[in-house]
């Protein structure tokens, strides 16, 4: 590895913090994990783990962004715009992407855990459910330009991504997050994939 690629003292400290709470929230759960019990598992001083994450919560939202990331990096798309290609495959391939990550295990069981502690503090929850729905998201970025480009027409492009997203967790997320229905096989994403997107155009397409 040459010396540019590797990671400073504090960016492996943070990474041991990272560890640490993945393995920490899995055994104990959200709710029953302090930062001191992190900084024991890191090995690394309590100051230390709050000079990276000010609060649990923080950590705990990092982690599931962190997923959402690698999830759209792992399949491989590029976000961005291209009048080139049919809005209908490159839609396609953002509906997939947020199957994957809504239906991934790791995702779902960490979610599960932060509910189980955000349930006992509901202004922490509004908090970072209000920073997330801020962030403008790749589908959110992809939409708007494809309303520029006169592919699409949405007048409410929020609205709308809240609408396919929610549309996808419907099948994808929640009833395997109530764990009332199993994970889903390869084939039924899929098929969720083609017919969210299809329902979708449906109601937006500008042609």
């Amino acid at each position: 590895m040459s010396t540019s690629l590797k990671l400073t003292r504090s960016e492996i400290k943070r990474q041991d913090i990272i560890d640490a709470a993945c393995q920490a929230f899995q055994e104990f759960g959200v709710q029953a994990t302090s930062m001191d019990k992190i900084a024991e598992l890191a090995k690394v001083s309590k100051r230390t783990v709050y000079n990276h994450f000010a609060t649990k919560q923080t950590l705990v939202v990092y982690l599931l962004n962190e997923i959402r990331t690698r999830t759209l990096v792992d399949v491989d798309i590029d976000t961005t715009y291209d009048p080139l290609r049919s809005v209908e495959s490159k839609l396609l391939a953002l509906v997939t992407a947020e199957i994957n990550l809504y239906s991934c295990g790791h995702y779902i069981d960490l979610t599960r855990m932060a509910f189980g502690h955000f349930l006992y503090h509901p202004e922490e929850l509004k908090r970072e459910l209000d920073k997330v729905m801020a962030q403008e998201c790749a589908l959110q970025r992809y939409l708007r330009s494809a309303c520029e480009d006169k592919q699409l027409h949405i007048p409410d492009i929020k609205f709308a991504t809240e609408q396919l997203q929610n549309l996808i967790k419907g099948s994808c997320f929640w009833p395997q997050f109530l764990k009332i229905e199993a994970p889903l096989t390869d084939e039924q994403k899929q098929h969720i994939a083609t017919e969210s997107t299809a329902m979708f155009l449906a109601r937006y397409n500008n042609k």
